[in-house]
């Protein structure tokens, strides 16, 4: 018989997350409140609480590569943490754990569908950042459950509650479609061991201190509460298919980040006065050395322009003695409003599939003061992206006439 303690790891603030047997579960709130920690570690338990039949979760994103830095790898963590024996095969991107079978899947195509169609004798399905997918997505994921096993049947779905104009919204709060419960949760009710380390202490005193700066930010990011962000500072960029076909040149734009921000690289086409964004990395835990390993697997040649925080001088050099053409982004007082102003004034395309590039620029908003009035500087809050596109498209193409064309921005005109 198999004996596995997760009393002491489960958060004891989500306990209706884990009692809960309905149809339909929607999952929401604010930031860091554990919610994909949770998720999981129902998962997880399921095979142990049934461990008498078999089980099948399928783990959903919209794109694989945001899956597989996320609820995928937060699986792993936990149930590494739990000493159970996540097997997971990465030619098929299926786990097995006892008697239950975890399939992880992306619904970004029609290969995506078919294959979400071939599931059967499903018992469970987590939807993680559901907002990203389209309603009719989440109505396919619907028909598949049946079949299972489970003494419940369950679809769960994560998300923050930005804007009340998406599909979400309408369908699960105004409409009530399907009757799910819906469970809200905040920083606050994170587990009592998280709440209590300097770093998080720090993050609730920053996302207190919003509610001066922005109202809404602060209700949707601190109280995990309903609203449309206002101030977004680019409103215009718009989502296509795919990346110009011949562009004039191709460069990218980096940010650094390790253990609380995540490292970004995006992929940025230039065609006549038009730019394309695409998210290559943007991943939590890279060392510059691994970040250097992705950069070459994603096929980032040597002879690339790639821009960086130039704030990050031993960063860009270890790049540098990688073999890699990272630059500093250029960088002086008012460059960051400078900057901004800059993208402002270029059509700017977000490639679909670059989940976290659409995330940030939805929540990219300017500061404000007590009366609402906008003091003209971004809120620091999940811009990693947002920076990396300023530090490629500012430095790469400001100050040019007659056309875009490399920058002549060099170390030594932004460090000396």
């Amino acid at each position: 018989m198999r004996i596995v303690n997760l009393n002491q790891h489960l958060n004891p603030n989500h306990l209706e997350l884990f009692q809960a047997a309905d149809p339909e579960l929607v999952v929401y709130g604010g930031a860091n409140a554990g919610k994909t920690y949770s998720i999981a570690d129902k998962l997880l338990y399921q095979s142990v609480w049934q461990n008498d039949r078999p089980l099948k979760a399928v783990v959903v994103r919209k794109t694989f590569p945001a899956l597989r830095v996320s609820a995928l790898e937060i699986l792993e963590k936990r149930a590494a943490l739990f000493k159970m024996p996540f097997n997971l095969n990465k030619a098929d991107w299926i786990a097995r754990l006892y008697n239950m079978t975890f399939v992880f899947q992306s619904l970004n195509n029609k290969e995506d569908f078919e294959k979400l169609k071939s599931q059967t004798d499903i018992d469970f399905i987590w939807i993680n950042e559901v907002h990203q997918l389209r309603e009719p997505d989440y109505e396919e994921c619907l028909r598949r459950m049946r079949g299972g096993q489970s003494r419940f049947e369950q679809i769960v779905v994560d998300f923050n509650p930005i804007g009340k104009t998406s599909w979400v919204f309408k369908r699960f709060f105004q409409k009530n479609i399907g009757n799910a419960r819906k469970l809200r949760y905040t920083i606050l009710d994170n587990h009592p061991d998280y709440l209590a380390l300097e770093k998080t202490q720090r993050e609730l005193q920053r996302l207190k201190a919003t509610k001066k700066h922005n109202l809404n930010y602060y209700n949707i990011y601190f109280l995990g509460e309903w609203g449309e962000l206002e101030g977004i500072i680019f409103p215009g960029w718009d989502i296509v298919d795919k990346a110009p076909e011949n562009p004039d040149e191709i460069f990218y734009g980096g940010d650094f980040g390790y253990s609380i921000d995540p490292a970004a690289l995006i992929r940025i086409y230039r065609k006549a006065n038009e730019f394309w964004v695409e998210q290559v990395i943007y991943e939590l835990g890279l060392t510059n050395i691994q970040l250097g390993k992705k950069m070459e697997k994603a096929g980032i040649k040597k002879t690339d322009d790639t821009y960086w925080d130039c704030a990050e001088p031993k960063s860009i050099q270890e790049l540098c003695d990688m073999g890699f053409n990272a630059k500093p982004c250029e960088k002086g007082p008012d460059s960051v409003k400078a900057g901004i102003d800059f993208l402002k004034e270029q059509k700017i395309h977000i490639i679909d599939g670059s989940e976290d590039i659409i995330d940030e620029q939805k929540a990219y908003v300017w500061k404000e003061d007590k009366d609402g009035k906008s003091l003209n500087v971004p809120m620091k809050k999940d811009d990693h992206a947002m920076d990396a596109i300023r530090y490629g498209i500012y430095t790469h193409c400001k100050g040019k006439t007659g056309g875009f064309g490399v920058s002549d921005v060099g170390v030594s005109d932004i460090w000396k």
